[in-house]
Parts: C-alpha cells; structure tokens; sequence
C-alpha cells in the first residue's frame, strides 16, 4: 500500500474544523468510538487525510491543531490502533483518563518518556510524525521499527503510565508552567531574564510547599506579588505570609482570603 499522509486535527482548538470537512469532505472520521455524545462531536479528533485542500487549510494555521501522521496503513486500521491511546491509565488510579497525545504540545514531551520498545509500539505501522506548532518538527521511525518484530499485538487495552514516567511528566509540566507564569507575571517586560523566572518558580514552589496548588490561587497570588514589586520569598510581607501559611482552611481558602482582602475581588489571569 502506497504511503498517505494524515492530520489529526483537534476539534476543540480548531472551531471550523466540522464546517470544513463538510464543505470539502477529504476522506476522515472521528477517533472517538460511536455513539459519539452530540456535544462532543465539535470538540473530537478527527483523523483527516491530508488532500491539497487540506494542506492549503492547515499550512496558515498558527494554533496547537495537533499532528501530521505518514504511513502505509489504511485510515480504518490508523483509526483503531490510535483510538487505544485516547486514554491512559495513571499510578494508583483505577479509571483512565483522557490523553490528547496529538496535541503537539504534548506529543514531544510523550515521546521522551517512552522506552524504544513502548515507541514502537505506540508509532506501529506508523513511518514519520511531523507537528508545526509552535515550530516544524518532524521524526522518522523508520529505523526504529526494523529493530523491532512486526507486527506487534498490546496485551494491554489502555495504556498504563509507570510511575517513573508520570514523575517525569509532572517535572516537564511544571517547568512549562512556571515559564508561562513568568510571561504573565512579567508580560510588560521584552525579555524574561533570570530574575523573572527566579521568582515564578520560587513562587511555585512555595505556594505547593503551603498547600496552595490550584491555578486559579497561583496565579492571583503572582498578580499581586509583581504589583508590590517582590522578587524573594523572604520579602513578602508577614500579613499575607500569616494569612496564607496558617489556618486549617484548604489552600484555596487562604489564597482567596489574602486576594478578597487586597483587592476585593478575585483576580483573573491576564487581569
């Protein structure tokens, strides 16, 4: 079978995506098994072969659509070999839970936790993956599946995450997001420099550290430590530390208390 190249394209970043494929009707369908609930249908992933059409659309896309795929499978077998991975069971967790693998966001940072063997297994029948957001990156698997016997059957039906893998998930996590709380701490600024990001994770880490690790605190408790012009832990005036530090209340709770009584509101990100 001659070698075709697909698009999974995410439904819930790319709000067109249904109206498109109803206009030009490329060969495609939804990696969600059937019945799929009707408002879900709009949010889905859908496997799309990538026709000029479709590469003209997705080629002035500058958002996380998600991924190319090339391979000598057909879309049917694509289809049910990728649908196994749309959850993954995490450690000490009896139900899975959903995994957006093809976001591209997440697909690189998948890919380095993942054992030779585990690639292969996942990438099966499956030659190069190629994203282009937040810049072109392409990988051949080629190589990688000569070594291996093929064609390889999972026992398994869901994924399972070690916990060596998920420590290391949670580790590339944070770093992304404590780099995104610098930009937002600092958004006025041209240049995060060492500083910046000093403080952001610091601040992370502290706030965790005091039981305070829902976005929503995190981020109010930066908008206010870079209005008071705070760059250490140590400066952070004994008011807001008592408040946030002491009390039986749930982070949450202490955070909010703090903010509600600086600002008298809630403040939202990007405020």
């Amino acid at each position: 079978m001659e070698v075709v190249r697909y698009a999974i394209i995410d439904g819930a970043i790319e709000s067109e995506l249904l109206s498109f494929l109803q206009d030009i009707n490329p060969p495609h369908c939804c990696l969600y098994s059937e019945p799929i609930q009707p408002d879900l249908v709009a949010l889905a992933p859908y496997l799309v072969e990538v026709t000029p059409e479709v590469d003209v659309w997705l080629s002035v896309k500058d958002t996380p659509w998600g991924i190319y795929l090339t391979t000598h499978a057909s879309m049917n077998t694509l289809r049910q070999h990728l649908r196994k991975y749309l959850q993954v069971l995490l450690p000490d967790e009896t139900k899975p839970v959903l995994f957006r693998f093809y976001d591209p966001r997440n697909i690189w940072d998948f890919l380095s936790v993942l054992s030779e063997w585990e690639t292969h297994l996942f990438f099966t029948d499956i030659q190069c993956i190629k994203s282009s957001y937040p810049c072109e990156k392409l990988i051949s698997f080629s190589k990688l599946h000569e070594k291996y016997p093929s064609p390889c059957h999972r026992v398994q039906k869901v994924m399972r995450f070690s916990r060596e893998q998920y420590g290391k998930f949670e580790v590339i996590f944070e770093k992304r997001y404590i780099s995104e709380l610098a930009d937002y701490m600092f958004k006025n600024l041209h240049d995060i420099d060492r500083k910046e990001l000093k403080i952001a994770n610091d601040l992370f880490y502290y706030l965790r550290g005091i039981g305070i690790a829902d976005r929503r605190s995190i981020e109010g408790i930066s908008k206010l430590v870079v209005e008071k012009n705070i760059y250490e832990i140590n400066d952070i005036p004994f008011s807001y530390r008592h408040i946030l530090e002491f009390g039986d209340e749930p982070g949450s709770y202490r955070a909010e208390k703090l903010l509600m009584q600086v600002y008298g509101k809630i403040p939202r990100w990007g405020e």
